[in-house]
This record gives structure tokens, sequence and C-alpha cells, in this order.
């Protein structure tokens, strides 16, 4: 019998401590990220188009859970740093609305990938992470 992973924070905790399942996890996954300080990051705006749910929902996942996933890699980026990854975005030659409307934003929350494994093991909504035992 498989463990329901939206009950479980040590099931999940368990996961994102093994860095095998990590590595292997991130190659089957496939996110397309975006490069920032040695390792990849992702959008709520991704996060929601990946899962297909709304923003709306990760939002209401990152309000319940906001200690779990910060723990686990959620970041708020302000000042320098936040002007930095504003600089690697527009470097990256895509539309902005790809990310959401980030030109004026005083802070921007990132998730690098093991709070994005994080998140996906809590959606209970999206069929995607389901199926792909996300």
């Amino acid at each position: 019998m498989s463990k329901d992973l939206t009950n479980s924070a040590i099931d999940r905790q368990n996961i994102l401590n093994n860095p095998y399942a990590l590595a292997e996890i991130e190659k089957a996954a496939g996110v397309q990220g975006i490069p920032f300080e040695g390792k990849t990051v992702v959008l709520k705006e991704q996060i929601a188009a990946f899962f297909e749910v709304t923003t709306r929902t990760i939002e209401n996942y990152l309000e319940q859970n906001a200690e779990e996933l910060s723990k686990n890699g959620y970041e708020v980026l302000k000042g320098n740093r936040l002007k930095l990854f504003k600089e690697v975005i527009q470097g990256l030659d895509v539309p902005e609305t790809d990310f959401g409307n980030i030109a004026k934003t005083p802070q921007l929350g990132v998730f690098d990938f093991r709070a994005f494994l994080n998140l996906a093991m809590l959606v209970s909504e999206s069929e995607r992470a389901n199926v792909q035992g996300l």
C-alpha cells in the first residue's frame, strides 16, 4: 500500500533528505527553471502551469505550509538579490508573461528543486502530480 505524501510530513522529508532520490526525480521531472546562484529555481507561475492548477492554489499551499517549504528551499528574494534575479530573467530573452509581471515587484518568492518537489508532494488537485508520481 503506497503512502499518502499529502498527509505525512515525515514521509515527505525522508524523500527530500535523500540526495539520490532528489537527483533522479529532478532528471525525470524535466522542470525548466531559471539558473540563479548556482541552482535552478522556479516561480509559482511556472509551478502552477506545470501542475495545471491556478497560482492561487499554489499561494494557498504556501500559506498552509510556509515553514515546511521554507525549510526545504523556498525563499523570498528582496533587495540586491531580487535585482540580480531580475537581470538573470532579462538575460534569458523570454517574454515576461512566462514569469508573471515581476518588473516592479519589491519581493519575489522562488522555489529551488527541493522546494518544488516538496510542493509537488502536497498538491492534491493536480492530476499531473499524481500521474507522474511527483
